[in-house]
């Protein structure tokens, strides 16, 4: 049987460790100023259930010289259901996904510190906090560097213009990165440079013809 004492540790453990995750998740929710599906509370949540699962499952082991791992399995299923919770549609593009790994991470984590393997559970803990933090910035660097491009409008000086042509790129599930008004001047109009992110299941011929058929819409360029 697990002491008492014991029980305490392992539970305070699975709490710093789902803690250290969930706070990377909350930052990053806060600081990209998404919606907020899985962060802090869930994260400790999800790690201190697993621990208690895992806890109960080895006592019960002791006690009835049973399966110690028929409870961790459930967990193992159970967190899908709590995962894809996280993940959201919205259009062609799919969010959550991280979120939801880390939560099934997460419960390994717990598991992991209900039994008392603290060293395993403290290496994933900083494996996934840096996969996190660290590759996550670098995955967002590769991901504005090459997959962003311009799209520069040569349009009417009217406001109803941005928002025709915001409505076509929302239309077709383009993610727009930053609009800038441009300093070159031109006969007719001003220069917009938009810089967006196309889906992979958008053909750019196809959504530049549409833009320049929207009304005040005199030239429409494609840089990349």
């Amino acid at each position: 049987m697990i002491g008492e004492h014991d029980v305490v540790v392992r539970l305070l453990a699975a709490f710093l460790f789902g803690g250290l995750i969930g706070l990377e998740r909350e930052l990053m929710f806060f600081l990209s100023a998404r919606t907020r599906s899985a962060g802090l509370r869930t994260h400790i949540l999800v790690c201190v259930g697993s621990a208690l699962f895992m806890i109960i499952s080895q006592n019960l082991y002791f006690q009835f010289l049973g399966d110690a791992g028929r409870v961790a399995a459930q967990v193992v299923s159970g967190i899908g259901f709590l995962g894809a919770g996280a993940i959201l549609r919205e259009g062609l593009v799919v969010r959550g996904l991280t979120t939801a790994a880390s939560l099934w991470a997460v419960a390994a984590i717990g598991l992991a510190a209900g039994g008392g393997y603290f060293v395993a559970a403290g290496v994933v803990t900083l494996i996934v906090t840096f996969t996190l933090m660290v590759l996550g910035r670098l995955e967002e660097y590769i991901r504005e560097r090459y997959d962003y491009r311009v799209i520069t409008l040569l349009v009417a000086d009217a406001p109803e213009q941005m928002g025709l042509i915001a409505d076509m790129l929302g239309h077709y599930n383009v993610a727009v990165r930053k609009i800038e008004k441009s300093e070159r001047c031109e006969p007719g109009g001003q220069v917009i440079d938009i810089t967006v992110r196309i889906p992979l299941e958008v053909r750019p011929g196809e959504l530049l013809q549409r833009l320049a058929a929207i009304p005040g819409v005199h030239q429409v360029e494609y840089k990349g």
